[in-house]
């Protein structure tokens, strides 16, 4: 009960402080940031945009459950937040994504993906979950993307990532290349 409290907070929290108005600044040359935290299988770690993901690949357990909170920020304001994973069965989600996401498929992709709004511009938005891995010795990634409105001259700031995953039986873990 204590960690369903502690993470309760959490959420609060964030979503209290990512999902306030904002003003588009004229000139935006500050680029947005995101946080992807992951817990299960006695693991936990908080990924963002200033990872090594050229040198991390995450070792997920097969059949094990992992709650998630993607975020994504601005000051002055998110234009769009992304998270590209496999469309096959290796990324089961145990809830429905929310009606303010979309959720669609491109090619081999299933892309997850919050758009603001210029006409009222928040500093940013929390996507929430649990999902299960799903496969032995399936090697995947999961690609993160945000980007801000960029001021009022529109040239959007980027951030972005791209995580290997390896799904196995195995203990979670985070291995550097």
């Amino acid at each position: 009960i204590m960690k369903h409290l502690k993470y309760s907070i959490i959420i609060l929290f964030i979503f209290t402080t990512l999902s306030c108005e904002t003003d588009i600044p004229t000139t935006d040359t500050t680029p947005p940031q995101f946080t992807f935290r992951i817990t299960g299988d006695g693991f936990e770690y908080v990924f963002n945009q200033d990872e090594d993901y050229s040198n991390r690949q995450l070792n997920l357990k097969n059949g094990a459950r992992y709650n998630f909170i993607y975020t994504g920020s601005d000051e002055g304001g998110v234009k769009t937040i992304q998270w590209q994973l496999p469309i096959s069965d290796y990324i089961e989600f145990d809830s429905a994504i929310p009606d303010t996401w979309q959720d669609n498929v491109s090619g081999l992709s299933r892309i997850i993906k919050w758009n603001g709004d210029s006409n009222n511009p928040l500093t940013g938005n929390i996507l929430t979950g649990t999902f299960e891995a799903n496969g032995e010795n399936i090697l995947e990634t999961f690609r993160f993307f945000v980007s801000d409105f960029g001021g009022e001259s529109g040239d959007s700031n980027t951030a972005s990532g791209e995580l290997a995953i390896y799904i196995g039986n195995h203990d979670t873990e985070i291995r550097n290349n």
